[in-house]
């Protein structure tokens, strides 16, 4: 049965199936089962966040999953997950509402992260803007749809070390995910990995931009967004 904490286990699994995508189940896809107390079911989205569209309601009872990624924190029937769950041809339902025997991922990677895409395309609007300089924080939040969540980037490296979830000096961080740096003591500087080594951040040449990593000196290292 699964707890209610999440204590999230990376997986180097990288095959998976598209956002929304149909077809044959692979051999490594896995099932659980949605269980809300309204008995009303999941709402299933178009991506792996609260707000993307709504594109309709997985019942209670068993479900089908193909692939699995991290997304907006959701808390529900079985704790706080940041884990969603792909359901072929159909789309995402947050894992805080299916029973997998797990908390971590079960299911392949999924090939795409619409989440991640939308953040990366809020700083690839705002590319050499100077408006958040001295709140990259802020800009990593505003990204993700968020505000207000941590102080600091520093304050929120902290709390991915705490959770164990903290991928310290690693260099090949997931789309989508934060990337840390110990910089401007104590308040630390993060930015989003682009997926393929590269970053977007404030404060590179003086404004929003991207470059590959690690470019600032003193790397922390990454962790998905706990917001």
């Amino acid at each position: 049965m699964r707890t209610a904490l999440l204590r999230i286990t990376v997986t180097t699994l990288l095959a998976g199936a598209t956002a929304l995508g149909a077809g044959t189940l692979p051999a490594s896809a896995a099932t659980g089962t949605v269980v809300t107390d309204s008995g009303q079911g999941v709402a299933i989205r178009s991506g792996n966040a609260t707000n993307f569209a709504s594109v309709g309601t997985q019942p209670n009872g068993s479900v089908e999953i193909d692939c699995q990624l991290y997304g907006e924190p959701v808390t529900g029937k079985f704790g706080r997950s940041l884990v969603w769950d792909h359901v072929p041809g159909k789309g995402f339902i947050t894992d805080a509402y299916v029973n997998t025997g797990s908390t971590g991922l079960i299911a392949p990677l999924c090939a795409s992260n619409p989440r991640a895409d939308a953040a990366i395309s809020w700083y690839a609007a705002r590319n050499g803007s100077t408006a958040y300089q001295g709140y990259c924080e802020m800009a990593a939040e505003n990204s993700y749809g968020k505000t207000a969540i941590w102080a600091s980037a520093k304050a929120d490296w902290n709390d991915a070390v705490a959770r164990g979830v903290a991928h310290p000096g690693n260099l090949n961080p997931p789309k989508g995910a934060l990337v840390f740096w110990d910089l401007a003591a104590p308040y630390g500087h993060v930015g989003v990995a682009n997926g393929d080594g590269t970053f977007w951040a404030t404060s590179v040449g003086g404004a929003i931009g991207t470059r590959t990593l690690p470019y600032f000196n003193s790397y922390l290292g990454w962790a998905y967004p706990n917001f």
